[in-house]
């Protein structure tokens, strides 16, 4: 059965691969560059909701998820997850059950930075992210973020040219070594300043799965929802 799934989740990624390069050769990309949207940092400040962002990023992050996924639960808390490509291949199981339940959110395919990339290869890598995710999950996306949040404005057109939302956290100049393995400095990162309509990321880390019963405990204390991104923006 292992070998089989392989077989046929290469069978998918060359299909796809075949497409995107069809359409990336076909469409002019420069049509995009008309009316570029900024992105959204934060949602209404009078809706006592937070937005979490979850970031698995490294297929070693997926053995935190079912503890994160049990504190959703457990808080009826929701949140939009963003795949790589590589964990999405490797976790075929674990992104379907949180499709069941949850939203998913594009992050490109590679983990590259794309605000000094080309204009094609960052066509490639948002779509690509967006076919993986449909062929493996049949789920649409509404919201894009840029890996590492760099971006320049290739990477806005293309998104948009798309149909996403692109979305970054709210305080951007609040910067963590996710490879830390402080939960302590993890919670203090994800509950410093915190007030409605905020956007907060995290990483799966294993810091963050010790520190998120209490970074969810801490927002409830202050009459605050965890909620998806779609849903703290009113996307339709």
């Amino acid at each position: 059965m292992p070998k089989q799934r392989v077989v046929i989740t290469n069978t998918i990624i060359c299909s796809v691969l075949l497409v995107l390069g069809f359409l990336v050769n076909t469409i002019n990309i420069d049509k995009t560059y008309l009316s570029v949207t900024a992105p959204l940092s934060y949602g209404s400040r009078t809706s006592n909701q937070i937005g979490l962002m979850l970031i698995i990023d490294d297929p070693k992050l997926a053995d935190n998820i079912p503890e994160i996924l049990d504190t959703l639960q457990r808080f009826e808390a929701s949140a939009t997850f963003f795949f790589t490509g590589a964990t999405a291949i490797n976790n075929l199981e674990l992104l379907q059950k949180i499709a069941d339940r949850y939203e998913l959110g594009n992050y490109g395919f590679s983990n590259r930075a794309l605000n000094s990339a080309d204009k094609n290869f960052i066509s490639e890598e948002i779509r690509l992210g967006d076919a993986l995710v449909n062929s493996l999950v049949h789920k649409n996306m509404q919201v894009f973020t840029p890996p590492t949040g760099a971006f320049n404005k290739h990477t806005l057109a293309m998104a948009q040219n798309l149909g996403y939302t692109t979305v970054l956290p709210t305080n951007r100049d609040a910067v963590i070594d996710w490879d830390t393995t402080d939960s302590n400095l993890v919670l203090s990162y994800a509950t410093y300043h915190i007030k409605a309509g905020d956007i907060i990321v995290l990483k799966t880390t294993t810091a963050t799965m010790q520190c998120f019963a209490q970074v969810a405990a801490a927002y409830t204390a202050q009459n605050l929802t965890i909620t998806s991104l779609g849903h703290l923006l009113q996307l339709s």
